[in-house]
């Protein structure tokens, strides 16, 4: 039975908004269908980083209720994720303006911050009033809330202003309790929000296509061996891609030329391939058999279209000697070549015995866990030295996707190679992550084996 594919249509926003306009974002997110949404909520602007830290691990795309928000987490964003965010424009100015009259303010002069100099100056033009009536101060990466305080005070004190509008949550209140004027806050209106949020879903939406189209890698054996040496090598490979757990996702069959093809949807193959810049399994299929190979990928309108697109990667990096890779993309583009994975995570196992010094082929069957998956595992487990971790972060470690690494940790769990260690909670706001430790050596240890 097919699985129904409707849930995995709706993209999952992540929207980052102070508490204080979170309804006027909620009333733009209304009538977007097909999105769900993940609230980032801030009281305080030191708030912003951590809660977005977290809300990333969750989201297909991220909109930002401002410039500022955006600016403190650009370095997090993970690259390749649509990013959007709402800005002021000329009829949030005007709004405010409008909020003015009606409480019987004169219009000028008056002090706004965060619209640029020419939005402001082209206002005041309209509304027949001298283009430095209203003076602004345009948002600036990196700029403080006192600063901003420190304008508005500094242009009541020189210009005796009637009001003063701002863009900023934060510098709102601050001004609130230092301002003898009344002050205007200028959110972006409903429209332009929708605007703003339905382009960032349509690029989600599209990175989504994107990566479901056709890709294919084939991995070439290079060394010249004998018939029986070659007939084992092939199938000692082949076994290490069936047991790799980046490639659980995709179709791994062998081919009479001394190579494995690997078909998958291209996000899979761009994730363990870090965007195509390294390639898996050439340093462990060297380190453990004793071979070389080289690695072609490819990205297609169909099936065949990858498929070939790979073979003649494929054949540029067998010219270029192996232990590399290439990729073709759909429009014929070479990129390459692509190094080997940095630190890969051992095999503890001889892929050519019958039987392996600790016990991992009698553990793989009793927990249906591949042997290459149990292994890496166990260097894993080595590597922390006793450190608990987060089945995110031990699904990172072994390149598989969130659920894979859920999935193998439930696992673990029931066959007692991976026990509680307690929560995490990196931000307030976040959920809390369940940690685990480890123990397939100590489980090794125990049953007489050494891994």
């Amino acid at each position: 039975m097919s699985r129904d594919p409707r849930p995995l249509t709706r993209t999952r926003l992540g929207i980052v908004v102070p508490v204080a306009s979170e309804s006027v974002f909620e009333a733009a997110l209304a009538r977007l269908e097909g999105v769900e949404a993940r609230w980032v909520r801030y009281e305080d602007e030191g708030g912003i980083e951590p809660s977005v830290r977290e809300a990333l691990q969750d989201v297909d795309a991220v909109f930002f209720a401002g410039p500022m928000p955006l600016d403190r987490c650009r370095d997090m964003l993970p690259e390749g994720v649509p990013v959007a965010v709402a800005r002021q424009g000329p009829i949030d100015l005007a709004l405010a303006l409008l909020r003015a009259r009606e409480q019987g303010l004169a219009l000028a002069p008056a002090s706004v911050d965060t619209f640029d100099e020419p939005v402001v100056e082209e206002l005041a033009r309209e509304l027949g009033l001298p283009v430095r009536a209203m003076r602004a101060l345009p948002y600036a990466p990196g700029q403080d809330v006192e600063e901003i305080v420190a304008f508005h005070l500094e242009m009541r004190r020189r210009h005796r202003t009637h009001y003063a509008v701002t863009g900023r949550s934060r510098v709102y209140t601050r001004l609130l309790e230092s301002m003898d004027v009344p002050v205007l806050r200028s959110v972006p209106v409903v429209a332009s929000i929708r605007s703003a949020m339905n382009e960032v879903v349509l690029r989600a939406v599209s990175a989504r296509h994107s990566n479901l189209r056709f890709a294919a890698a084939v991995y070439r054996l290079l060394e010249d061996s004998g018939l029986y040496e070659a007939g084992v090598e092939r199938v000692n490979t082949l076994r290490m891609f069936f047991d790799a757990p980046e490639f659980a996702e995709a179709w791994v069959e062998g081919r009479g030329d001394q190579s494995v093809l690997v078909f998958a949807h291209k996000g899979l193959l761009e994730e363990i391939t870090a965007s195509w810049t390294t390639v898996p399994l050439i340093e462990e299929v060297r380190a453990r058999l004793g071979v070389r190979m080289a690695a072609g990928f490819g990205v297609g309108e169909s099936a065949r279209d990858s498929v070939r697109h790979a073979e003649m990667a494929v054949r540029r990096a067998m010219a270029e000697g192996g232990d590399t890779g290439y990729l073709m993309s759909e429009d014929g583009l070479i990129i390459g070549p692509m190094g080997a994975a940095a630190t890969p995570l051992r095999y503890a196992f001889k892929a050519d015995d019958r039987t392996d010094d600790g016990g991992l082929r009698e553990l793989a069957g009793r927990t249906g866990l591949g042997v290459s998956t149990l292994s890496r595992l166990g260097d894993l487990e080595r590597r922390l030295d006793g450190a608990a971790a987060s089945a995110e972060e031990i699904g990172q470690a072994l390149r598989v996707s969130v659920p894979s690494g859920r999935r193998i940790i439930r696992v673990l769990r029931e066959h007692g190679l991976a026990l509680p260690a307690g929560m995490s909670q990196p931000s307030k706001r976040g959920r809390p992550k369940s940690l685990y430790r480890l123990a397939i050596n100590t489980h090794l240890r125990g049953s007489g084996h050494t891994a």
